[in-house]
């Protein structure tokens, strides 16, 4: 059966959309099936991998507001050789056009229900917010991934985002495991982000991946080149550190599932 990861944190510039995107790409050096949907109304993870409004007929929003079979709304993304279901900015209407439905904040969790066993991994790219939207993406995920760049703000949102996992769970609206915490744009060269990763260390401990993020401009350019960092430079150290990732991410949810 097929695993569903939600990468989150509510603050924007914590390195979502690059984790999400490399992240798909990693999966499929190991010859895993991989579907990224892109759930942020700003549409950060079409736009990385180069896809326009116009370029689909169908994207995620159409599916949950008009019962498009998800099948119609994915893309294959040829280059990194994943799947995609694009974003719209018709999906921040979300909360009002569920307002009649029942169990809304199942929307996203019973569009995905179809396919989940036709893929290995289905990574949700989400919002830099804490909103409706999100918990839909909570609701739908077996496992939530928080990024967090080492400064004071995403310490704080990501606080705030623990609380709410731990709230929803607490309700029974939501099955997912908190799977880890992973360090986005590190530099080992500045003192606050030394500083911020050694007190993640001692709070975490066991739910901290060990991999770091670093920060690196390459990200930046292969965002620029429509491309995840592992096709624009393999050998660049944000690769290398994606696949590490990819690699202790597997060993952790085997963990949580023995």
């Amino acid at each position: 059966m097929g695993k569903v990861i939600a990468i989150c944190n509510p603050k924007g510039g914590t390195a979502k959309t690059s984790t999400a995107v490399n992240l798909a790409c990693a999966f499929t050096t190991i010859n895993k099936k991989v579907l990224l949907v892109d759930f942020d109304p700003q549409r950060s993870a079409s736009v990385a991998l180069g896809y326009e409004y116009a370029d689909v007929e169908h994207n995620i929003a159409t599916c949950i507001f008009d019962n498009v079979p998800i099948d119609k709304c994915i893309t294959p993304y040829l280059k990194g050789g994943f799947d995609v279901v694009l974003s719209s900015d018709d999906l921040v209407a979300l909360p009002t056009e569920l307002k009649e439905r029942v169990n809304p904040h199942l929307a996203l969790y019973d569009t995905l229900k179809p396919i989940v066993d036709k893929y290995d991994y289905i990574i949700i790219d989400t919002p830099a917010t804490l909103n409706f939207i999100t918990q839909c993406a909570l609701c739908a995920c077996d496992y939530l991934l928080i990024t967090v760049s080492c400064d004071l703000f995403a310490i704080d949102s990501m606080y705030a985002l623990i609380d709410k996992y731990a709230s929803i769970k607490i309700e029974g609206l939501a099955h997912c495991n908190l799977v880890g915490i992973i360090r986005t744009l590190y530099d080992k060269d500045q003192p606050l982000s030394k500083a911020i990763s050694f007190e993640l260390e001692q709070s975490f401990k066991e739910l901290l991946f060990k991999t770091c993020i670093s920060y690196n401009q390459k990200i930046s350019e292969s965002s620029s080149a429509a491309c995840p960092i592992l096709i624009y430079d393999r050998t660049s150290t944000a690769s290398i550190e994606y696949l590490s990732l990819c690699g202790e991410f597997i060993k952790k949810i085997r963990k949580l599932a023995n």
